[in-house]
């Protein structure tokens, strides 16, 4: 199957994205463990602080960039945030702003601007 550069760097942006989230959101659940069981009150504290620095800081920029390549992809509200994998019986991407030619190429329905946004309501 062949794709665009462009759609290709956005697909995998945005998987990347959603592991990068996955993987803060299990990170703050350890920081937060940790900080309960921590031996000295200084390690409680860094824990604590760790997990809130992820929280606020870390975690809204991870997830504003995640919801900003979905919506480059035409996804749906409900799948940002679940990792896209291609169809490869069908040779597709499901609910996605794409369309495929008769020789099996998947583009954009339209050309693809940097920074535009794309919805799947065509």
């Amino acid at each position: 199957m062949q794709v665009s550069n462009n759609f290709m760097d956005v697909f995998f942006g945005y998987n990347g994205r959603v592991g990068d989230v996955k993987g803060a959101k299990e990170g703050i659940a350890e920081f937060e463990q940790r900080a309960k069981n921590a031996e000295s009150p200084e390690e409680r504290e860094r824990y604590a602080q760790a997990a809130e620095q992820l929280k606020t800081e870390i975690l809204p920029k991870m997830q504003q960039e995640m919801e900003q390549l979905g919506k480059q992809l035409g996804l749906n509200s409900g799948r940002i945030g679940q990792v896209i994998e291609i169809d490869k019986e069908n040779n597709s991407v499901p609910n996605l702003a794409v369309k495929k030619n008769d020789s099996g190429v998947l583009s954009f329905m339209t050309s693809y601007e940097s920074g535009s946004y794309y919805h799947n309501k065509i």
